[in-house]
Protein backbone atom coordinates (compact mmCIF):
# COMPACT_ATOMS: atom_id res chain seq x y z
CA UNK A 1 0.00 0.00 0.00
CA UNK A 2 0.99 3.46 -0.25
CA UNK A 3 2.53 5.45 2.77
CA UNK A 4 3.29 9.08 3.62
CA UNK A 5 6.23 9.74 5.12
CA UNK A 6 5.13 9.31 9.12
CA UNK A 7 4.57 5.23 8.04
CA UNK A 8 6.94 2.64 8.92
CA UNK A 9 10.02 2.50 6.85
CA UNK A 10 10.69 -0.20 4.50
CA UNK A 11 13.42 -2.81 6.26
CA UNK A 12 16.61 -3.31 4.77
CA UNK A 13 16.48 -5.74 2.09
CA UNK A 14 19.30 -7.31 -0.22
CA UNK A 15 17.24 -7.66 -3.35
CA UNK A 16 18.40 -10.82 -6.05
CA UNK A 17 16.83 -10.29 -9.23
CA UNK A 18 16.82 -13.72 -11.83
CA UNK A 19 15.14 -14.98 -14.18
CA UNK A 20 13.49 -18.26 -13.26
CA UNK A 21 13.74 -18.66 -17.06
CA UNK A 22 16.45 -21.36 -17.42
CA UNK A 23 16.67 -20.33 -21.63
CA UNK A 24 18.39 -16.81 -20.67
CA UNK A 25 20.23 -14.84 -17.89
CA UNK A 26 21.97 -12.12 -17.41
CA UNK A 27 24.10 -12.23 -14.24
CA UNK A 28 22.55 -11.40 -11.14
CA UNK A 29 22.03 -7.98 -10.25
CA UNK A 30 22.18 -7.45 -6.62
CA UNK A 31 19.88 -4.25 -5.68
CA UNK A 32 20.82 -3.19 -1.89
CA UNK A 33 18.65 -0.08 -0.77
CA UNK A 34 20.67 2.85 0.84
CA UNK A 35 19.60 3.79 4.58
CA UNK A 36 15.92 5.03 4.54
CA UNK A 37 15.15 7.92 7.28
CA UNK A 38 11.43 9.04 7.27
CA UNK A 39 12.50 12.13 7.44
CA UNK A 40 13.19 12.27 3.77
CA UNK A 41 10.14 11.23 2.26
CA UNK A 42 6.97 13.19 2.33
CA UNK A 43 5.09 14.99 -0.50
CA UNK A 44 6.90 18.37 -0.53
CA UNK A 45 10.36 17.28 -0.19
CA UNK A 46 9.45 14.71 -2.89
CA UNK A 47 8.08 17.10 -4.95
CA UNK A 48 11.13 19.38 -4.14
CA UNK A 49 13.57 16.39 -5.05
CA UNK A 50 11.86 15.69 -8.23
CA UNK A 51 12.90 19.40 -9.48
CA UNK A 52 17.08 18.40 -8.43
CA UNK A 53 19.91 17.15 -10.94
CA UNK A 54 20.11 14.30 -8.53
CA UNK A 55 16.24 13.13 -9.36
CA UNK A 56 16.76 13.51 -13.65
CA UNK A 57 20.83 11.98 -12.92
CA UNK A 58 18.86 8.82 -11.49
CA UNK A 59 16.11 8.70 -13.99
CA UNK A 60 18.66 8.78 -16.57
CA UNK A 61 20.77 5.70 -15.50
CA UNK A 62 18.05 3.84 -14.25
CA UNK A 63 16.47 4.02 -17.68
CA UNK A 64 20.01 4.05 -19.63
CA UNK A 65 20.28 0.56 -17.57
CA UNK A 66 16.71 -0.41 -18.54
CA UNK A 67 17.92 0.09 -22.72
CA UNK A 68 21.06 -1.63 -21.99
CA UNK A 69 19.84 -4.90 -20.87
CA UNK A 70 17.55 -5.00 -23.31
CA UNK A 71 20.09 -3.99 -26.26
CA UNK A 72 22.02 -6.88 -24.38
CA UNK A 73 19.15 -9.50 -25.06
CA UNK A 74 18.41 -8.71 -28.49
CA UNK A 75 21.94 -9.22 -29.54
CA UNK A 76 22.51 -12.83 -27.36
CA UNK A 77 18.98 -13.70 -29.57
CA UNK A 78 20.60 -12.65 -32.85
CA UNK A 79 23.78 -14.68 -31.50
CA UNK A 80 21.62 -17.79 -30.58
CA UNK A 81 22.55 -17.40 -26.68
CA UNK A 82 19.03 -16.10 -25.78
CA UNK A 83 15.67 -17.47 -26.65
CA UNK A 84 11.97 -16.79 -25.57
CA UNK A 85 9.66 -14.02 -26.12
CA UNK A 86 10.90 -10.82 -24.35
CA UNK A 87 9.12 -8.23 -21.65
CA UNK A 88 9.22 -5.22 -20.25
CA UNK A 89 7.37 -5.06 -16.63
CA UNK A 90 6.87 -1.76 -15.74
CA UNK A 91 5.37 -0.22 -12.38
CA UNK A 92 2.64 2.42 -13.26
CA UNK A 93 2.73 5.59 -10.19
CA UNK A 94 5.66 7.34 -10.29
CA UNK A 95 7.38 4.96 -12.59
CA UNK A 96 5.33 5.93 -16.03
CA UNK A 97 2.75 7.78 -14.38
CA UNK A 98 3.34 11.29 -12.43
CA UNK A 99 1.09 12.21 -9.99
CA UNK A 100 2.92 15.16 -8.78
CA UNK A 101 0.05 17.25 -9.49
CA UNK A 102 -2.20 15.59 -7.29
CA UNK A 103 0.00 15.74 -4.31
CA UNK A 104 1.06 19.48 -5.16
CA UNK A 105 -2.78 19.84 -4.00
CA UNK A 106 -3.08 17.00 -1.96
CA UNK A 107 0.60 17.19 0.32
CA UNK A 108 -1.24 15.04 3.00
CA UNK A 109 -1.97 11.89 2.20
CA UNK A 110 -5.26 10.13 1.75
CA UNK A 111 -6.51 7.25 -0.08
CA UNK A 112 -9.90 8.63 -0.83
CA UNK A 113 -8.48 11.85 -2.18
CA UNK A 114 -5.49 9.35 -4.32
CA UNK A 115 -8.39 7.37 -5.61
CA UNK A 116 -10.78 10.25 -7.03
CA UNK A 117 -7.85 11.25 -8.99
CA UNK A 118 -7.33 8.32 -9.96
CA UNK A 119 -11.11 8.15 -11.31
CA UNK A 120 -9.91 11.40 -13.51
CA UNK A 121 -7.66 9.60 -15.46
CA UNK A 122 -5.83 12.67 -16.05
CA UNK A 123 -2.28 12.43 -14.85
CA UNK A 124 0.38 12.74 -17.14
CA UNK A 125 3.61 10.88 -18.03
CA UNK A 126 7.24 10.42 -16.59
CA UNK A 127 8.75 11.09 -20.09
CA UNK A 128 11.89 8.95 -19.62
CA UNK A 129 9.88 6.41 -18.97
CA UNK A 130 7.08 6.85 -21.65
CA UNK A 131 10.03 6.96 -24.30
CA UNK A 132 11.77 3.89 -23.39
CA UNK A 133 8.22 1.60 -23.01
CA UNK A 134 7.66 2.21 -26.65
CA UNK A 135 10.94 1.95 -27.92
CA UNK A 136 10.99 -1.74 -26.07
CA UNK A 137 7.61 -2.26 -27.91
CA UNK A 138 8.77 -1.44 -31.36
CA UNK A 139 11.49 -3.65 -31.00
CA UNK A 140 9.67 -6.83 -29.70
CA UNK A 141 9.12 -6.50 -25.91
CA UNK A 142 5.89 -6.79 -24.67
CA UNK A 143 4.69 -4.46 -22.05
CA UNK A 144 3.34 -5.71 -19.41
CA UNK A 145 2.23 -2.85 -16.10
CA UNK A 146 2.10 -4.76 -12.88
CA UNK A 147 0.93 -2.31 -10.15
CA UNK A 148 -0.63 -2.06 -6.65
CA UNK A 149 -3.64 -0.23 -8.15
CA UNK A 150 -7.00 -2.38 -7.00
CA UNK A 151 -9.03 -4.19 -9.56
CA UNK A 152 -11.74 -1.59 -9.21
CA UNK A 153 -9.94 1.04 -10.79
CA UNK A 154 -8.66 -0.39 -13.54
CA UNK A 155 -10.95 1.15 -16.42
CA UNK A 156 -10.07 4.16 -14.58
CA UNK A 157 -6.51 3.18 -15.57
CA UNK A 158 -7.04 2.11 -18.98
CA UNK A 159 -8.59 5.53 -19.21
CA UNK A 160 -5.77 7.31 -18.40
CA UNK A 161 -3.42 5.19 -20.75
CA UNK A 162 -5.50 5.76 -23.75
CA UNK A 163 -5.90 9.16 -23.23
CA UNK A 164 -1.50 9.60 -23.19
CA UNK A 165 -1.37 6.83 -26.21
CA UNK A 166 0.47 3.93 -23.99
CA UNK A 167 0.69 0.90 -25.90
CA UNK A 168 0.91 -1.94 -24.00
CA UNK A 169 -0.15 -5.77 -23.89
CA UNK A 170 -1.15 -6.50 -19.84
CA UNK A 171 -2.73 -4.63 -16.80
CA UNK A 172 -1.98 -6.85 -13.75
CA UNK A 173 -3.55 -5.46 -10.64
CA UNK A 174 -4.01 -5.71 -7.28
CA UNK A 175 -6.68 -8.08 -6.43
CA UNK A 176 -10.14 -6.69 -4.58
CA UNK A 177 -9.86 -7.06 -0.49
CA UNK A 178 -6.19 -8.00 -1.07
CA UNK A 179 -3.93 -5.84 1.68
CA UNK A 180 -1.19 -7.72 1.53
CA UNK A 181 2.39 -5.85 1.21
CA UNK A 182 4.04 -4.62 -2.54
CA UNK A 183 5.87 -7.71 -2.55
CA UNK A 184 3.30 -10.14 -2.02
CA UNK A 185 0.93 -8.83 -4.57
CA UNK A 186 3.53 -8.30 -7.60
CA UNK A 187 6.05 -11.48 -7.42
CA UNK A 188 2.92 -13.77 -8.23
CA UNK A 189 1.96 -11.29 -11.08
CA UNK A 190 5.32 -11.21 -12.52
CA UNK A 191 5.06 -15.20 -12.11
CA UNK A 192 1.95 -14.72 -14.42
CA UNK A 193 3.91 -12.92 -16.66
CA UNK A 194 6.46 -16.14 -16.98
CA UNK A 195 3.92 -18.54 -17.67
CA UNK A 196 2.68 -16.86 -20.27
CA UNK A 197 5.59 -18.09 -22.06
CA UNK A 198 7.54 -14.52 -21.49
CA UNK A 199 11.36 -13.88 -19.73
CA UNK A 200 11.17 -10.55 -17.84
CA UNK A 201 14.27 -8.84 -19.46
CA UNK A 202 13.73 -5.38 -17.41
CA UNK A 203 12.15 -4.77 -14.14
CA UNK A 204 11.38 -0.89 -13.56
CA UNK A 205 9.69 0.78 -10.70
CA UNK A 206 10.02 3.59 -8.07
CA UNK A 207 10.10 1.08 -4.93
CA UNK A 208 12.30 -0.96 -4.08
CA UNK A 209 9.30 -3.51 -3.15
CA UNK A 210 8.82 -2.49 -6.70
CA UNK A 211 11.79 -5.26 -7.47
CA UNK A 212 11.65 -7.66 -4.55
CA UNK A 213 11.29 -11.32 -5.33
CA UNK A 214 12.95 -12.06 -8.44
CA UNK A 215 11.25 -13.32 -11.74
CA UNK A 216 13.20 -10.70 -13.77
CA UNK A 217 16.87 -10.38 -15.54
CA UNK A 218 17.50 -6.83 -15.10
CA UNK A 219 15.79 -4.95 -12.27
CA UNK A 220 16.02 -0.73 -12.01
CA UNK A 221 15.15 1.62 -9.53
CA UNK A 222 13.60 4.80 -10.56
CA UNK A 223 13.78 8.18 -7.76
CA UNK A 224 10.51 8.35 -6.07
CA UNK A 225 10.70 10.44 -2.23
CA UNK A 226 6.99 11.21 -2.35
CA UNK A 227 5.83 8.69 -0.28
CA UNK A 228 7.48 4.91 0.41
CA UNK A 229 5.37 1.50 -0.62
CA UNK A 230 5.86 -1.70 1.73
Amino acid sequence: MLFPSRSALLPALVLLCLSVQPVYSLPAVDVKPPPLSEKDFGSQIGIDFSKTPEYRKETEKAIDDAYGACKQFLKDKQAGRARGIPAVVSDLDETLIDNRPHFVANPKFSWPAFEAWIKKAEAPLLPKTAEFLSWARKNGFAIFFVTGRREGLRADTIANLIKRQVAYDGLLMRKEGDKGGAESVKVPLRQEVEKMGFTIVVNIGDQWSDLAGGHAVDCEKLPNKIYLVE
